[in-house]
């Protein structure tokens, strides 16, 4: 099978568009050791996959200053990542099966300040003792690690899924939106219930005060006696019974 080289594959890939316009770059299986046919006339680039190319430097890459999503996985690239100092708002990197060893090669990383996903599975230095410890701790800007948070949770299927907070310089996952959304849905049941609560409280209260109304107890006198202190009360049964004694010996 005859591979197409990387060159005349980017010809192919525009299709009619001027490199200027092109926002997604797909040159996976093409043939190539090193960069070529892409330059820095592509300055809306958001998404560049070379999967399986053959490249074993990454020397010459291009400046592309809206790169998010590189995808350089199944290459023989070793190390040389300082080129892509270039690339300021790339927040993805896959570089699974390449030839990388040491942590010394990942050092220039650090200056990509917005990348938050990084892939080195079936890479040499992926074997390491603490490997994903000393990966961690000196990408302090890394939310994942092939696929994995610093929590063991899995990564979301796109960086697309990533918002950047210009202000911050971090990057968030859009999933935490979504669990900040139930959190504040879930605060919104709870007063409700509350409300229900308070409201049943108070039905309870009229009715045992209505309760208490029927029982009250009116006196010959005229007055509630439910109202009236012990003492009185008990002054008043006396009065009463005095009338009804005279009352019956006047008959």
């Amino acid at each position: 099978m005859a591979y197409q080289d990387m060159e005349s594959r980017v010809k192919n890939e525009l299709a009619g568009q001027k490199p200027s316009e092109v926002t997604e770059l797909i040159l996976d299986n093409c043939r190539s050791t090193t960069m070529v046919g892409i330059t820095e006339e592509y300055v809306e680039l958001e998404v560049l996959s070379v999967i399986n190319v053959g490249l074993t430097t990454l020397q010459g890459f291009p400046s592309l200053p809206k790169l998010r999503s590189l995808e350089l996985s199944d290459n023989k690239i070793s190390g040389e990542f300082d080129c892509l100092k270039n690339c300021p708002n790339l927040v993805s990197l896959k570089l699974c099966n390449n030839k990388i060893t040491d942590f010394a090669s990942l050092e220039t990383l650090k200056e990509l300040t917005k990348l938050a996903s990084l892939d080195l599975l079936e890479c040499p230095i992926a074997s390491e003792e603490n490997y994903r410890e000393n990966v961690l701790k000196s990408l302090s800007q890394l939310v994942y690690l092939d696929g994995i948070d610093r929590e063991g949770n899995a990564e979301p299927d796109s960086d697309e899924d990533y918002e950047f907070d210009e202000d911050e310089g971090e990057v968030e996952s859009g999933a935490s939106g979504e669990e900040d959304g139930e959190e504040e849905e879930g605060d919104e049941d709870d007063e409700e219930d509350e409300d229900e609560e308070e409201e049943e409280e108070e039905e309870g209260k009229e009715v045992e005060k209505g309760e208490e109304e029927g029982n009250g107890v009116v006196n010959s006198n005229g007055e509630d006696s439910s109202d009236v202190p012990p003492a009185k009360r008990a002054k008043l049964d006396d009065a009463s019974d005095l009338s009804n004694g005279a009352t019956e010996i006047e008959s």
